[in-house]
């Protein structure tokens, strides 16, 4: 189908370039953490106190205040990306700038708030989570402060967000790897140059996010300028229609902020500092195979909603079924690696002290194939105007998510608590197909999924085999070991027509491929 070939050719292109630099900043994202958990431990041995304990004290006082976010913006941000294209299409500039100020004065206002109510109780906080683990509890409410401020100034990342309002896929993705790139390098001045410990992480992200607002400023108004010469209006019937969205993405992104952060919270209530550390040490690693799996998302979504007003829904459930197929296929290979070599990636990342969140990365790698399919499900269904589905499976999620924590962490400990996201994830995927299906003519390929999932597990027992066999250090290993894995689950998936020829065609005249790669992979499909 031309149209369907347009769309496709769209979406990939877009994705291309944020994935790319996402790929960067998720990478620059690794890099901080690695650095973290190596620097911070000299803190630790300092204090005398059990390894990951500083990096662990500073993702407890991170997780907390950030839990405060959806609070902040009460879903008027997402509401924003969602009117800004019809808003664009019409030409009407004063809306796009009357919907941007009263997001940002909410943003601000909000976010001024609940940053007092921290800063207040910022010393029976930091006593709660300090406790008895050896550290002085001035540490915590130093920290507390700073990322209270720092929480101010995040109401500004509207600024960032109004680009992909505006579809600009190049101006969101740079700016967004320019504010993973200071956070970076801002810590390694305050933390390894200055030895500010966990308030120099603090400081790097709160003067980063002062940075990446007046950024996003200049741009928007060097790209813009028709917004800003716009006069604005904040009129009710603008706050109505932006609120008629808000409010259940609103809902969905707290029940959403429950699940994302229940297992920090819960770790550091029924087990140690410690563990929060060895649970992050994994936690990044699993967040970025799906977030850079997920880039394609920030594209799709407001095509979800072009097809949906033109009533092509056939369309859009052929959107559906190739983006499912293609994400699956391309992010299992890494996901096999999670499995594989645990150990390996995170004595890379963080060390031997953090090798007991090993479980926790294996099962985090499961996790990120469901989180995909939620995701593509979840935007499809936000895209053609039923949120409150979306509050619906959310909420259930959470509630499966909450019993499971209760159940599991307390005997289990991290491994119990990524178990209960691996739960979790399983029961939205079911509910959410169910409702997609409902709603647009929708089918998963289910041929495929399965030619591939079986794949990964042979896959997966030949990696398995070939380790048992050969005796080598860790990294040539994963190298000697993977190569031949990888071409394995290549040649099984062109094989057995997991992609069919058109498919490659179509693919490789997007995104530039070696003519004799094409070339051999058209001869291992069969016709």
């Amino acid at each position: 189908m031309p149209e369907s070939t347009t769309y496709v050719e769209r979406l990939v292109k877009g994705s291309a370039i944020v994935f790319v630099a996402f790929i960067a900043a998720g990478i620059v994202g690794l890099l901080l953490r690695m650095f973290l958990m190596r620097t911070l431990l000299a803190e630790d041995i300092a204090f005398g106190v059990e390894g990951g304990t500083h990096y662990g004290l500073f993702y407890i006082v991170f997780t907390i205040i950030s839990f405060f976010e959806l609070f902040r913006g009460l879903g008027f941000d997402t509401a924003l990306i969602k009117h800004m294209p019809e808003f664009v299409v019409k030409k009407r500039f004063g809306k796009i700038k009357s919907s941007i100020d009263f997001v940002l004065l909410l943003r601000a206002a909000l976010g001024t708030l609940i940053a007092v109510v921290i800063f207040i109780f910022s010393y029976p906080l930091a006593q709660g989570i300090v406790g008895d683990i050896g550290l002085p509890s001035e540490t915590a409410v130093l920290l507390i402060q700073i990322l209270a401020i720092w929480f101010i100034m995040m109401s500004f990342f509207t600024l960032l967000k109004t680009f992909q309002g505006f579809q600009n896929m190049p101006a969101f993705a740079s700016i967004k790897f320019f504010d993973n790139l200071s956070v970076f390098l801002l810590a390694l001045l305050f933390v390894g140059g200055l030895g500010l410990s966990v308030a120099g992480v603090a400081y790097a992200y709160l003067f980063t996010a002062l940075a990446t607002a007046m950024l996003s400023f200049a741009v928007l108004r060097r790209k813009y300028p028709q917004v800003f010469k716009a006069k604005a209006s904040i009129t009710k019937p603008l706050v109505k229609k932006l609120s008629k969205f808000a409010l259940p993405i609103f809902l969905t992104g707290f029940i959403g902020l429950v699940i994302g952060y229940m297992d920090t919270i819960m770790i550091a209530a029924f087990r140690t500092p410690a563990e929060v550390g060895y649970y992050h040490a994994a936690q990044p690693l699993g967040t970025f195979l799906a977030s850079i799996s997920g880039t394609v998302i920030i594209v799709f979504f407001p095509m979800v909603s072009e097809l949906w007003a033109k009533r092509e829904r056939k369309l859009l459930g052929n959107m559906v079924h190739f983006l499912t197929k293609f994400s699956f296929i391309l992010i299992t290979p890494a996901v096999l690696g999670f499995i594989a070599f645990p150990d390996i990636i995170i004595r890379m990342f963080g060390g031997e002290a953090y090798l007991a969140g090993a479980i926790v990365l294996q099962i985090l790698g499961v996790v990120a194939i469901l989180w995909l399919l939620t995701t593509i499900l979840n935007q499809t269904l936000v895209g053609i105007g039923k949120p409150i589905l979306v509050t619906i499976v959310t909420a259930s999620m959470a509630v499966f998510n909450l019993v499971a924590n209760l159940l599991l962490i307390p005997p289990y400990g991290i491994a119990g608590a990524a178990t209960a996201t691996l739960g979790a994830y399983l029961l939205g995927s079911i509910l959410l197909f169910y409702y997609a299906k409902k709603h647009v003519k929708l089918t998963l390929p289910a041929s495929p999924l399965l030619k591939t999932a079986i794949g990964a597990v042979l896959t997966l027992l030949l990696i398995f085999d070939l380790k048992s066999i050969l005796v080598l250090h860790p990294l040539p290993e994963a190298f000697v070991v993977g190569i031949p894995g990888l071409l394995f689950y290549g040649w099984w998936i062109l094989a057995t027509k997991a992609v069919t020829k058109d498919e490659l065609r179509l693919v490789a005249r997007i995104i530039p491929m070696p003519k004799w790669l094409l070339k051999v992979a058209s001869k291992i499909i069969k016709d």
